[in-house]
């Protein structure tokens, strides 16, 4: 029997963790200014939504990974990022990239966790 991992009524506790890691990911984008760092920030969010929330790993890439060219143009709009260019946006919208693999890595690290550790085959037969 299949059993939901959490229930929906938490759904909109981890998309606020998602526009909150996405969030955080962008202020380091403009603070750092070190696409790594960045990318690992994205990378590792994703995985984690990924994992706690295998249903649409999908979602998580798109709200991780769309806050940071969303945070550059609010941060350009009130004057706090001076070089902002429109290469910067474009290559920004490509950290969704470690985004795909952080949620579909955490996807497949919890079907393999629950296959492996919590399956009904392995119990010890009595």
């Amino acid at each position: 029997m299949n059993k939901p991992l959490l229930r929906e009524s938490k759904l909109p506790l981890f998309y606020l963790i998602a526009i909150f890691c996405g969030t955080l990911a962008g202020v380091a984008h403009i603070g750092i200014e070190d696409p790594m760092i960045t990318a690992l920030i994205v990378l590792a969010s994703t995985m984690f939504l990924g994992y706690m929330r295998p249903g649409r790993p999908w979602v998580w890439t798109l709200l991780v990974g769309i806050m940071v060219p969303v945070v550059m143009i609010a941060a350009r709009m009130m004057g706090r990022y001076a070089s902002f260019t429109r290469a910067g946006l474009y290559g920004s919208v490509l950290l969704i990239l470690p985004g795909i693999a952080g949620a579909y890595g955490g996807f497949f690290g919890k079907k393999f966790m629950t296959e492996v550790f919590f399956s009904e085959q392995n119990e010890p037969k009595k």
